[in-house]
């Protein structure tokens, strides 16, 4: 089963980004809208009908096409956010480094991605938290790199995602590492920082453990080593005259799912229960951001 594509302007956007994307409506056609929710959304929400959803291109277990669909936690999380507001999802594959922008340009109402929330972050867009993570160095087998905390990378060529959390903790070491900065590579996915890895480009990428658990599946010859920061990743809502009134929705949305099962049902698919919430938190301009460990 598949739900609607994009349309119209939002249609050139995605198809920028490499392709026009129909997503899995499983989700939709299996939960009800909550009523509770849907009286949260504004009017021009209610109107559409529909939730325009980006959803940052990050890999298994998170968000991935197999197939020509697209599936993943991000994914079904989507889906059933948009079914509880009784709306149909209209979800944008993207870079992730194209999503807060997007959402700034009006592209996008909402985006998945597992953002930490910092107090840069919050001067462009409000969140909800809906998941919990922290991130690990992902190394080849058997080699002398097997990094446990920041300092270990210091001479080291290293890598991350681009637009990511963990890329600018990586870039802190520059003038932290005594005459050896590390080397700091940014990459557009998971799979071509694997690549890197692979290739000898970069000895480590730090990355989600939910990305270095599906990309050490996938290779048996990488590993992961060290637990770096970490703390609530977040769902980032566009900032503009609906915010306030679909931020609420976004939490009651989240915390109907959380209620209902049909969250633990979704993450436990998709290989994600260690990072399950148990309620959601909004975070707006001037919210005090969560303290994570980097």
């Amino acid at each position: 089963m598949k739900s609607h594509c994009l349309h119209g302007l939002r249609a050139v956007a995605v198809l920028v980004s490499g392709a026009l994307i129909c997503g899995n409506a499983l989700a939709q056609s299996t939960i009800a809208a909550a009523d509770s929710v849907v009286a949260m959304l504004p009017k021009a929400l209610k109107d559409s009908g529909e939730l325009r959803i980006a959803v940052p291109d990050i890999g298994k277990p998170l968000a991935y096409k197999e197939n020509g669909t697209l599936k993943g936690m991000d994914v079904e999380l989507a889906e059933a956010v948009a079914a509880t507001m009784g709306l149909k999802a209209n979800i944008s594959l993207i870079p992730f480094a194209a999503a807060l922008t997007g959402l700034q340009a009006n592209k996008y109402d909402v985006s998945y991605g597992e953002f930490y929330v910092t107090a840069e972050r919050l001067q462009v867009a409000d969140f909800v938290t809906n998941w919990q993570d922290y991130s690990t160095f992902l190394v080849k087998k058997g080699k002398a790199f097997q990094p446990k905390a920041l300092a270990d990378i210091c001479g080291q060529k290293v890598g991350a995602m681009a637009g990511s959390a963990e890329l600018a903790t990586l870039n802190t070491m520059n003038a932290k590492c005594s005459g050896k900065p590390p080397v700091v590579s940014a990459f557009p996915s998971i799979n071509n920082a694997v690549l890197a890895l692979n290739s000898g480009r970069v000895a480590g990428v730090l990355i989600n453990r939910g990305g270095a658990q599906e990309s050490m599946h996938m290779d048996p010859g990488l590993d992961a080593s060290g637990e770096i920061g970490g703390g609530p990743t977040a769902t980032a809502v566009a900032r503009n005259a609906n915010s306030a009134e679909l931020l609420a929705a976004m939490k009651g949305a989240y915390d109907h799912l959380i209620a209902s099962g049909e969250y633990g049902k979704i993450l436990a698919k998709n290989d994600t229960a260690y990072g399950a919430v148990k309620s959601a938190e909004t975070y707006q301009q001037g919210s005090t951001p969560p303290k994570y460990g980097f």
